[in-house]
């Protein structure tokens, strides 16, 4: 192996640069004075004596007393005994300080503020984006107003079409001003026939998802002109999305089943 290599490796063990050079060049003899190494590794003399002192504190480095002191390099397989050592006393503290900090940083957390659980979502593709990543994350089941305006074509909602699929429960309910849409009405059955369970109001309150009784994305109405806008919240709070599922199931015994709506339609 090169000696730069060699010497980078002694480094990725902890020791530093000139540490890994000076030990490097003590294995090539038996020993040196701290004149002879600091030539022979390129090193100041002024700085010489702290590195090989460090090596010695390490265990990687002897000093040999007479009237030259000289400086011998101990054996890899018994010197790095003392790093291995020292590593796994580092992971042992690390270990225990993560168990001591872990009470401090959940104390944090629950007192954290309430506004922290709330998302603003102004932008089209943004709130088309989380939408579909809350989709891509539910686990159990999505309740859903659907109601104008969409933030994106229902057509290119792929994560939609595949939530039967992975077993999650999808309930829908659609205004009937949609409904009688024949562009629209085409939409609502094909997400029925992948297992979507569909009923039909004469008229939904807001724009509201469920995902999995704990986060609720829900849209706003324009102060000033009162008309449906795309702007949402996003509120992750099982206390929140509880009372806004007690509202759906409310809405959901009053609306029509699709089945329903196409007798009262006569659509065929």
């Amino acid at each position: 192996m090169k000696e730069s290599k060699l010497i980078n490796e002694l480094k990725g063990i902890g020791l530093t640069g000139s540490e890994a050079k000076v030990y490097f060049y003590l294995l090539k003899k038996k020993n040196f004075t701290a004149t002879e190494i600091s030539k022979l590794a390129q090193i100041p003399q002024s700085k010489i004596y702290g590195i090989l002192a460090k090596l010695v504190q390490k265990g990687l480095c002897t000093e040999i007393l007479g009237k030259i002191k000289k400086y011998s390099s101990v054996n890899p397989e018994v010197g790095f005994v003392n790093l291995y050592n020292e590593l796994e006393d580092k992971k042992k503290r690390i270990s225990d300080l993560s168990k001591v900090l872990l009470p401090l940083y959940n104390s944090e957390k629950e007192n954290s503020d309430p506004l922290d659980y709330i998302q603003v979502l102004r932008e089209k593709s943004r709130i088309a984006e989380k939408f579909c990543f809350l989709e891509r994350k539910a686990k159990k089941e999505v309740l859903c107003f659907t109601k104008q305006p969409y933030a994106f074509n229902l057509e290119k909602n792929e994560e939609g079409f595949n939530l039967k699929k992975r077993g999650i429960i999808v309930k829908s309910i659609y205004e009937i001003d949609d409904a009688r849409k024949l562009d629209f009405f085409k939409w609502i059955e094909m997400y029925a026939n992948v297992g979507e369970e569909i009923r039909i109001s004469y008229g939904l309150p807001l724009k509201l998802v469920i995902f999995d009784e704990k986060i609720v994305l829900i849209a706003l109405r324009d102060r000033l002109t009162s008309k449906q806008s795309l702007t949402s919240l996003l509120i992750e709070h099982p206390d929140f999305a509880n009372a806004f599922k007690k509202l759906f199931e409310g809405y959901w015994q009053n609306s029509m089943t699709l089945e329903e709506f196409k007798m009262k339609e006569k659509i065929t």
